[in-house]
């Protein structure tokens, strides 16, 4: 006889198959699910490693470029610096050089100075000769200043043009003092007035006592009469207790020999 499988038999059997593979089945499933879970933790640390890692890539090409630019700086201004270091040293064999010639310089600058003063001394003495004493001294300065080896040769230069200067500058105005001065053994109080280079004369308040300084015998001789009121006028006029007006003066040549 047979065994003939039923309906009934084959559920019952499809039962008890499937009742010992559910178990089996469940447990694959859930390591699967687990596995897929570790895989994406794992996938989303490697993602913020390279995250990390890119972020430090651009920090360093950032770094990397700042150095770039600085070393490019640095590179220039040391240029720049060695074509100062260059000028300089230039600069400094040019003085190095001049310093060499200072002694031959200076010996060829004194004398022409000295001349200078002595020509401008001559002048003086052939000058007419108002404020004598002031001139005087000033050349006397002058010639201080030649052998005093605190004041330069530019310093010396300089002073003695100031006093040519100050000479030429006499040419061009009218200028009144007071002085006193000897007549027959008495002193005087009189206005000295000096046009320019034309004429020197004095006169004092009274009219009394009047002379001009006469260039061909080097000595004061007595003032015409009809020049007093022109002196008299002169006067005024310079003390500022008149307005300008033509002055007559008598006039004599220069001569330096």
């Amino acid at each position: 006889m047979k065994n003939v499988l039923t309906p009934a038999r084959g559920a019952i059997l499809a039962s008890i198959v499937v009742g010992f593979a559910a178990p089996s089945v469940a447990q694959g499933l859930d390591r699967a699910i687990a596995t897929g879970e570790e895989a994406t933790r794992r996938a989303e640390q490697v993602q913020q490693q390279i995250n990390q890692l890119d972020d430090e890539r651009s920090d360093m090409v950032g770094e990397f470029r700042t150095l770039l630019q600085r070393k490019t700086a640095a590179e220039l201004y040391a240029r720049q610096q060695a074509a100062a270091v260059e000028s300089q040293e230039r600069e400094i064999a040019s003085l190095t050089d001049q310093l060499s010639r200072v002694d031959e310089i200076t010996s060829q600058t004194v004398p022409m100075l000295e001349t200078l003063i002595d020509d401008l001394d001559a002048f003086i003495d052939a000058d007419l000769p108002f404020r004598l004493e002031e001139r005087k001294d000033r050349i006397a300065r002058l010639r201080d200043y030649l052998i005093d080896p605190n004041i330069s040769v530019t310093e010396r230069y300089r002073q003695i043009m100031d006093a040519y200067t100050s000479e030429m500058e006499v040419g061009r105005k009218v200028d009144s003092w007071k002085e006193d001065v000897d007549i027959d053994g008495s002193t005087v109080n009189v206005d000295m007035v000096l046009f320019g280079r034309v004429a020197l004369v004095y006169m004092d308040p009274t009219g009394r006592y009047a002379k001009r300084y006469d260039r061909e015998t080097n000595s004061w001789v007595d003032l015409e009469n009809r020049y007093k009121p022109e002196i008299e006028k002169a006067i005024r006029i310079i003390q500022g207790k008149r307005t300008q007006d033509v002055m007559y003066v008598p006039a004599t040549k220069l001569a330096v020999q």
